[in-house]
């Protein structure tokens, strides 16, 4: 739930593998004749490896864990994550793919296929762009900048992925961000959408701008710094938004509705007047006094 409140969607990879796919189920051993129309994927984790968020992640504070389903201390592999920002352009031609990533700039002479990159990451903004024969065909600032401190003041190594042309927005709806502060620190950020989806209008040669809600502030600590528009030049055509319905009925006066084991931290069980309302098929989590 955390990852899609920070909104960390990961459409991007499976655009990338949409080629492969083809490929394959053809035989061919190229995805060249598969790539349709030009792509840049990219992705990151949006904060450094050097922030230190034990301070205000409660994962690393002893808690009452009679389930034995929780693990104190930083996620495993945390000393081997590199700081670098992974790109893929499929390209119906060559061209140069150029990718900014805070104070660090490096273009990328790329051939018509698929390519891959890899550039030192850097804290501040992302832009992405690909020219050819110096004019601009994509060019794009990434919806998430990298910070140096814990974003809600956790460690959470989960990539950001977005594309070239944008693809459609896959926000957390707001009936999922009710339960999102049980599991942090008091006073790390507030439980609301931190970005505010516009549908991409689709121009030719024409660039379109979509803005964002403010980030999570936090009161203290750790910083929640987001970037605030994205630019690009395509010839997508406007995606809408989509609804998804919930399912989950309304919970009736004095009761509070679970619909993640995450809601329960740091107890791990079920208090009085909370209802379990899960994924369906899900086994409900005990009661903490079980007398």
């Amino acid at each position: 739930m955390a990852d899609q409140l920070l909104y960390r969607p990961h459409n991007g990879w499976q655009d990338m593998a949409k080629p492969f796919i083809a490929a394959y189920k053809a035989g061919a051993k190229s995805v060249n004749n598969y790539i349709k129309s030009d792509r840049i994927v990219y992705w990151y984790r949006p904060t450094m490896k050097s922030a230190s968020c034990d301070s205000t992640d409660n994962t690393m504070k002893p808690v009452n864990n009679p389930s034995e389903n929780f693990f104190p201390g930083r996620p495993n592999g945390a000393n081997s994550v590199s700081d670098a920002v992974f790109v893929v352009a499929l390209l119906k031609q060559a061209g140069t793919v150029t990718v900014t990533s805070g104070g660090n700039t490096k273009s990328f002479n790329g051939q018509a296929g698929a390519n891959v990159w890899a550039v030192n990451m850097g804290v501040g903004k992302q832009k992405f762009s690909l020219s050819r024969g110096g004019n601009t065909v994509l060019s794009g600032t990434s919806l998430r900048d990298v910070s140096a401190n814990c974003i809600c003041g956790i460690y959470n190594f989960n990539a950001y992925v977005g594309t070239l042309p944008p693809g459609q927005p896959d926000p957390l709806h707001q009936d999922g961000f009710g339960g999102f502060t049980s599991g942090l620190a008091p006073g790390i950020c507030q439980p609301t959408p931190s970005l505010k989806m516009a549908a991409a209008a689709g121009a030719t040669a024409a660039a379109s701008t979509g803005a964002q809600d403010p980030a999570p502030e936090p009161t203290s600590g750790p910083d929640s710094t987001m970037a605030s528009t994205i630019t690009f030049i395509s010839t997508s055509a406007q995606v809408p938004a989509t609804q998804v319905p919930t399912t989950t009925p309304p919970p009736t006066a004095g009761t509070k509705m679970i619909t993640a084991l995450s809601q329960l931290s740091p107890a791990n069980c079920m208090l009085a007047g909370q209802v379990w309302a899960g994924p369906a098929g899900s086994d409900p989590p005990a009661k903490c006094d079980s007398s």
